[in-house]
């Protein structure tokens, strides 16, 4: 599954260290879910929280991209998410994606440990309560998040890493075992999630579950038909299904 090019109702576009960052009007509901805990001005906190920990969950898949050479790379935040997009060259092989892949949550696990670490010290005693708000919420939507999105459920983190590390050694037959073994992995969380009555997280995580087996499908090898092309033009070569030229983040946000 591929992530989405563009959007028309973009709020904001900036530029982050060279690499583009668009903003869609609808991250905005991310709000709603901090009003069950928060409010007032706390919920602003909230939202500005989840908006630093997604952009710098999606920096750590665009940086360590371009890094390995892929170009362009973007991110767009949107719902309650973001996506990095990325053109792979050929040279980036299932080793440089499955690091690709890990590198969004591991940014924001370090930067959750790193904040709790200061925490712990004192450094925030003399802070205002909002202050506090703020860094709860980073820590829940960075390091909490960011350890979920390991388990290995496409189109989740973990989801990718599993198919990428799987590649490195029967790249035939990679995509189907990671899409079983993240249908099981589905099924094994969301069982738990009901038996602890977390009915939100079961219906969010069968929603992920579905969303990767789509993606699954998608990634079945497609005959590819021969393009006419004129001699002085030099077109991109077409996206191999075995190495997508985009990388997709799911919707970054605590459940």
């Amino acid at each position: 599954m591929r992530g989405p090019a563009a959007y028309r109702d973009l709020v904001l576009r900036f530029p982050l260290l060279g690499v583009p960052v668009s903003v869609h009007w609808s991250f905005l509901l991310v709000a709603l879910f901090g009003m069950g805990v928060y409010s007032g001005a706390e919920i602003a906190a909230w939202t500005a929280a989840v908006f630093v920990a997604v952009l710098l969950h999606e920096s750590g898949h665009a940086f360590t991209a371009r890094g390995f050479g892929a170009a362009p790379v973007s991110i767009t935040l949107f719902a309650l998410g973001g996506v990095t997009t990325w053109s792979a060259p050929k040279t980036l092989g299932p080793g440089k994606r499955f690091i690709i892949s890990a590198a969004g949550s591991a940014v924001g696990i370090a930067a959750g440990v790193i904040v709790i670490v200061l925490a712990r010290r004192g450094l925030f005693d003399a802070l205002p309560d909002l202050a506090f708000v703020f860094l709860q919420s980073f820590v829940w939507a960075g390091l909490i998040w960011g350890i979920l999105n390991w388990i290995p459920i496409l189109p989740l983190d973990g989801g990718h890493m599993l198919q990428h590390g799987l590649e490195m050694f029967v790249p035939k037959r990679a995509a189907g075992i990671a899409r079983v073994v993240s249908i099981i992995a589905g099924v094994a969380v969301i069982g738990i999630a009901l038996y602890a009555r977390e009915i939100f997280l079961a219906v969010f995580v069968a929603m992920i579950t579905l969303m990767g087996m789509r993606e699954g499908g998608a990634r079945r090898p497609r005959p590819q038909p021969r393009p006419q092309i004129h001699p002085n033009l030099r077109p991109h070569p077409p996206a191999s299904p075995s190495e997508p030229p985009t990388d997709q983040e799911p919707p970054n946000f605590p459940i």
